[in-house]
């Protein structure tokens, strides 16, 4: 297997470096990502970076999985015809839920790869944010993840309608 190499902790506060470290931090994942934003308009899901990104990331062996968490699925559904197609090649290993109406006070993105290593952006209007691999850090956004999943709904409004 290969060895994993997580991104330098660093800080970024442009909307221009988010998707840049949100695409270096996909590359580096090996076996899980868990993704949590509010509709991930800043990630650039559609892009071919990213898509090759994910693509590697679930075609590798094991293959990864990935989790997701939004708070508003009309992006993901108008807006990421790339992303949506790997949603369909890999449906087993791309898992989306809805955050319910009890999570509305969360305002934090950010992204958990291999429970190891985070991209924190610290709220939802504002580029600023961070890379880390603290582990304190990593286990706390590691904790809050699970407990909004469990409160989030399974959700297929994302999905295309093949009619």
């Amino acid at each position: 297997m290969a060895t994993c190499s997580f991104p330098e902790a660093r800080i970024f506060d442009t909307y221009a470096a988010y998707p840049a470290a949100v695409a270096q931090l996909l590359a580096s994942a090996q076996h899980e990502l868990l993704l949590c934003e509010h509709n991930f308009s800043h990630y650039d899901l559609g892009s071919k970076l990213v898509f090759d990104a994910l693509w590697a990331f679930f075609t590798t062996q094991p293959a990864g999985r990935l989790r997701l968490i939004a708070f508003d699925t009309q992006y993901l559904s108008q807006r990421c015809p790339q992303f949506l197609q790997l949603t369909e090649k890999f449906p087993s290993k791309i898992e989306l839920r809805l955050a319910h109406e009890s999570c509305s006070n969360w305002k934090e993105g950010f992204i958990l790869v291999d429970k190891a290593c985070l991209l924190h952006r610290h709220h939802f209007d504002w580029p600023r944010g961070e890379i880390t691999t603290e582990p304190y850090i990593v286990a706390t956004l590691q904790q809050q993840f699970n407990a909004l999943w469990e409160q989030s709904n399974p959700s297929n409004e994302w999905q295309r309608l093949c009619i």
